[in-house]
């Protein structure tokens, strides 16, 4: 089966899955990416897909922010989810302040 994924920054290493993927599903990704990869695991509607091999302790991007690090390798094509992402401590504060100059 073939998956639409929305990546929206160059520099993300995950994508959203548009549906559920199953193991050997292909992944497309939207426009302007032309990328495509295989789903290695079951990765449920909305959730994060791998773009890349992720090793333990690597930043992962979405929507071109940092969004947490892994806490384990996560192969491409693999799920990331709070089972093996931790979000990072954020100064909610200081990048309201950052954004208003």
């Amino acid at each position: 089966m073939d998956i639409q994924a929305i990546k929206i920054d160059s520099k993300d290493t995950v994508a959203t899955c548009m549906q559920e993927a199953h193991p050997g599903d292909r992944v497309s990704l939207l426009l302007p990416y032309q990328e495509r990869l295989l789903c290695v695991s079951t990765v449920p509607a909305w959730h994060k897909i791998a773009l890349v091999d992720i090793k333990a302790g690597d930043a992962i991007y979405k929507y071109g922010e940092c969004i947490g690090t892994a806490t384990e390798p996560i192969g491409k094509g693999g799920w990331v989810s709070h089972r093996n992402l931790v979000g990072g401590d954020r100064k909610y504060d200081d990048e309201l302040w950052q954004e208003a100059l």
